[in-house]
């Protein structure tokens, strides 16, 4: 017999993890794991309704908590959407709490058709903003120059402290075998062509195809090798591993201006 969580309100010793998280040094794995505990006594199968409930209840927090920090109220409400976007399209685990976790304590920032995490780092530990593109329509290039022009006044304007001289972004979109899929003016190539890769990797396939199954196809991998293609960009992924070969997560850096 299972429980019957709906409906399980927030606790207040949750939200507040997430509140005071905002403006933080802490990494986002030492704040998840605080949330964690403030929900640790409750029945196992109530735990993850009361983190969704938090993580929700944490969202107008954190927005206004923003906006007092000076971004634009636009920004602030932005930043936070992808909260509600990712739980509603795959769950709290689909997600992964780390990431629900730092959108929600305002570590990353929606400018333009981008997000970038406000406190990253390189391999080598020196500090750096990471990108992110979150699901919400094309990639297109213009809305991709505002965004890398106009970012950083704005997380400097969050962390004085941090001052990268390089942007990071790990994805999918940087395997290299992307262009020759595509071609070279395909919007996705267009933004990948932005990074230097990073030789030395890590380049993990099975990560590689687990994201461009949940990210291009919206399910999981062995569905997605079994969906009908649909699109040049779902035919390429489907070609690919019908050739035995698999998607690469990539790491490439550019400088900031």
């Amino acid at each position: 017999m299972t429980t019957d969580t709906t409906g399980l309100e927030a606790r207040p010793a949750s939200v507040s993890v997430l509140a005071s998280a905002v403006g933080s040094p802490d990494d986002t794995a030492t704040v998840a794991a605080a949330l964690a505990a403030t929900v640790a006594d409750a029945e196992p199968a109530e735990r993850d309704t009361l983190l969704v409930s938090a993580l929700r209840a944490a969202v107008p927090v954190t927005a206004a908590a923003l906006a007092a920090r000076g971004l634009p109220p636009a920004v602030a409400d932005a930043s936070v959407a992808d909260v509600d976007r990712k739980l509603d399209r795959y769950g709290l685990r689909g997600t992964g709490v780390d990431w629900l976790v730092a959108v929600a304590t305002g570590r990353v920032v929606a400018v333009e058709r981008l997000q970038f995490e406000v406190r990253d780092h390189l391999a080598d530990g020196s500090p750096a903003w990471g990108v992110h593109v979150p699901e919400t329509g094309p990639l297109d290039p213009g809305s991709c120059d505002r965004a890398f022009a106009h970012a950083p006044d704005l997380l400097r304007s969050l962390a004085p402290d941090h001052v990268p001289e390089r942007w990071r972004c790990r994805s999918w979109i940087l395997d290299p075998g992307l262009a020759a899929a595509l071609g070279p003016d395909a919007n996705l190539v267009r933004f990948a062509r932005r990074f230097r890769l990073d030789p030395s990797g890590p380049h993990d396939a099975a990560e590689g195809d687990e994201s461009v199954a949940k990210f291009v196809f919206g399910v999981p991998l062995a569905t997605a090798r079994a969906a009908a293609p649909s699109g040049r960009l779902r035919a390429a992924v489907l070609d690919r591993w019908a050739s035995g070969a698999h998607w690469t997560e990539r790491t490439g850096t550019a400088p900031v201006a």
